[in-house]
């Protein structure tokens, strides 16, 4: 037993860097002569820090055009749980790579980028920030990687079997000061569903307590919110929702001196290992 997990681990190792240096080949010759920071050991989840200096460590190329140094993400907090499993994933298939993340809502990332700040990658759900940084500080077509909708959270042995179901029952809503409740209504808008909340919560959790206590037959909330809440209530996709779902868009930066390291991470979410730990987060693929 302890063989065979031995070689599952080391088949896992071999088809990680099978398709991140997949990735690089096809990068050409432009990729060889790119630059990359040194290979200072950074931590994987660097805290979000409004007065961040963005001092990350620099140094001299890497010859042989694969990746190495440091690879600094920008990336959306709600990623922060698939991202720490991936990191690792990304510095196993190169040995010597380290991915430097932080954590922090798009705008900021986006300022930040906006004036300079020495950034490979950013990923983010957020379209306007996002069509900032594109408009002026990316190389490349950005990638969407991953996908969140909008979802009906039922409790077990509900009769709600889709988004038609809610007119006449009881439904918590986010508020629409956050990004949960203006999807939820974009999302019943596009359905053609008129509903009338019987509450209106400051975030998914307390929309998902009205369920699991029974003040509520339903709640609005992001397919990643019900994953992490637990077992204790289904996730019920409608169409609608899905057409207008949140798109996380990597994005490689212009200001980032780690071209190499950020070709093939980008490449790397896109791959079906990156695919599978969206989905166990809730999201859904591209």
């Amino acid at each position: 037993m302890h063989l065979r997990s031995l070689s599952v681990a080391a088949e896992r190792r071999l088809s990680v860097a099978a398709v991140v240096a997949v990735a690089v080949v096809g990068l050409g010759l432009a990729a060889c002569s790119g630059t990359s920071p040194g290979s200072g050991r950074v931590p994987v989840a660097a805290p979000t820090s409004a007065g961040h200096d963005h001092q990350h460590p620099a140094g001299g190329p890497v010859g042989s055009g694969a990746p190495g140094g440091t690879v600094v993400v920008h990336a959306a907090d709600e990623l922060r749980a698939t991202l720490t499993q991936l990191a690792p994933k990304f510095e196993e298939a190169f040995p010597g790579v380290r991915v430097a993340v932080e954590y922090g809502r798009g705008a900021e990332h986006a300022g930040h980028i906006l004036a300079g700040a020495p950034v490979d990658v950013f990923v983010s759900a957020d379209a306007v920030a996002t069509t900032q940084v594109t408009a002026g500080h990316a190389r490349g077509t950005p990638a969407v990687v991953a996908r969140n909708p909008i979802v009906i959270a039922v409790p077990p042995g509900t009769g709600i079997a889709g988004v038609a179901d809610l007119l006449g029952t009881r439904v918590a809503l986010c508020a629409e000061t956050i990004p949960c409740g203006r999807m939820s209504r974009a999302a019943l808008a596009a359905a053609a569903v008129d509903v009338r909340p019987v509450s209106v919560e400051p975030d998914p959790a307390a929309a998902l307590t009205r369920v699991r206590t029974g003040a509520a037959d339903a709640a609005l909330v992001y397919r990643t919110d019900v994953v992490a809440a637990g077992n204790d209530l289904r996730a019920l996709d409608f169409a609608q929702a899905l057409r207008i779902a949140d798109e996380y868009t990597a994005i490689k930066v212009s200001t980032g001196p780690n071209t190499v390291g950020a070709d093939a991470f980008v490449a790397f979410l896109g791959s079906a290992l990156a695919r599978h730990v969206f989905a166990d987060a809730g999201l859904s693929p591209t």
